[in-house]
C-alpha cells in the first residue's frame, strides 16, 4: 500500500541539510540534494529550496531527523542555532503528517538495509557517528518489526584512561565547558586535543591520518577505543559495530591499532565477547534518508 505514496526526508546536520523523495521505503536517489547550511538562513529555507527543486506533485508524509532531541513537536539542534517546528514543515510543504526522529535514529534504521551494510540484519547492531558531533544509535527487531531509540551519546562521561592524560581531559572539558566524549571526540574539538598535546595546530584530516606521528593520535584512540568499548557492552550489538561521519570513517582504518585496541579490549572477562564483534563503516553520507525511509513506510 505505502508503494504509492510520496515521502519527503530529510537530514538536517550541523554542517549540511539533506533531502530525498521516496516511495514506500525505497529511496529515490535521483531527487537526493544536499545544501551547506553556512548558506541557510534557516532549516526552513533549506527545505523550502529543496521543494523548489524537484517540485513534487504532492507529499503524502514528511520524516525530518535533525542533530538534536526531539522535543514534542520541534527539534533544537545541538550544534547549530536552528530550532524547527511540525507547524513550519507543514506550512511549507502542505503536508500535516509529520514525523520528527534524531538523525541518528535515522541512521540506526539504515543499518537494516542490506545494500548499505552488505548483508540483512541478524541480531542487534549499533552505530557510532562522528562528524561535527557525536552520537551513537542501536537497532533493535521485535516480532518482526525495528525499532531504534533515541539518544544524545555525545554527552556521556569522557572515559578515565590513565592518570597521564587527565591533564588533557580535563583541559578539554574546560574549554567545551562539561567533560564529555564530544569535547575530545568530534570534528571541531580534535584541533583543541591536537593542541593540548602538542601545541600546534592541524585540521582533523591530518591529525587523523598516517602523517600525523605526534602523541596526540594514540590519545584520541585510546578514548575512541574506551568510548566503544563501553558501547559495545552497553548495547551488545552482536551483529556488528559501524562508524560512520567523517571523523567515525577516519578513525575506522586505526581499529587495529594497539592504542585503539589497549582500551576497547579492556573489559575484564568479556574480552573476547567484545574481540567477536566485528566492526564496519559507512561511507554514505545520505544513509539517514535511507533510514528515514525504512522508519516512515514501517508506520
Amino acid at each position: 500500500m505505502t508503494c504509492n505514496l510520496t515521502y519527503l526526508l530529510a537530514d538536517i546536520g550541523g554542517t549540511n541539510s539533506r533531502f530525498a523523495l521516496s516511495r514506500g521505503a525505497a529511496l529515490e536517489r535521483d531527487t537526493i540534494a544536499s545544501f551547506r547550511n553556512d548558506g541557510m538562513p534557516s532549516p526552513g529555507a533549506a527545505l523550502t529550496r529543496y521543494v523548489h527543486k524537484v517540485n513534487p506533485a504532492r507529499i503524502d508524509r514528511v520524516c525530518l531527523a535533525a542533530a538534536g532531541p526531539v522535543l514534542g513537536d520541534r527539534i533544537t539542534l545541538t550544534n547549530r542555532n536552528w530550532q524547527i517546528s511540525a507547524g513550519q514543515i507543514a506550512a511549507l510543504t502542505g503536508c500535516d503528517d509529520i514525523r520528527f526522529i534524531n538523525d541518528l535514529q535515522a541512521m540506526g534504521y539504515a543499518l537494516a538495509d542490506e545494500d548499505l551494510t552488505g548483508r540483512k540484519p541478524a541480531g542487534t547492531r549499533l552505530v557510532l557517528a562522528i562528524g561535527t558531533g557525536t552520537n551513537c544509535a542501536v537497532l533493535y527487531e521485535s516480532d518482526g518489526r525495528r525499532f531504534v531509540p533515541p539518544a544524545e551519546a555525545g554527552y556521556i562521561a569522557l572515559p578515565h584512561i590513565g592518570a597521564r592524560y587527565a591533564p588533557v581531559l580535563d583541559k578539554l572539558a574546560e574549554q567545551f565547558g562539561t567533560p564529555v566524549i564530544e569535547a575530545a571526540l568530534s570534528g571541531p574539538n580534535l584541533p583543541a586535543l591536537h593542541r593540548a598535546v602538542t601545541g600546534e595546530t592541524q585540521e582533523p584530516a591530518h591529525i587523523l591520518s598516517r602523517a600525523n606521528r605526534t602523541p596526540s593520535l594514540e590519545l584520541i584512540l585510546r578514548i575512541f577505543g574506551a568510548t566503544l568499548g563501553t558501547l559495545a557492552l552497553t548495547h551488545l550489538p552482536r551483529d556488528g559495530i559501524f562508524l560512520a561521519g567523517s571523523v567515525g570513517v577516519a578513525l575506522f582504518q586505526w581499529t587495529r591499532h594497539p592504542a585503539f585496541t589497549s582500551t576497547y579490549l579492556d573489559r575484564g572477562p568479556y574480552r573476547d565477547l567484545v574481540k567477536d564483534i566485528a566492526i564496519r563503516d559507512i561511507k554514505d553520507e545520505f544513509a539517514p534518508l535511507v533510514g528515514a525511509a525504512r522508519l516512515v513506510a514501517q508506520t
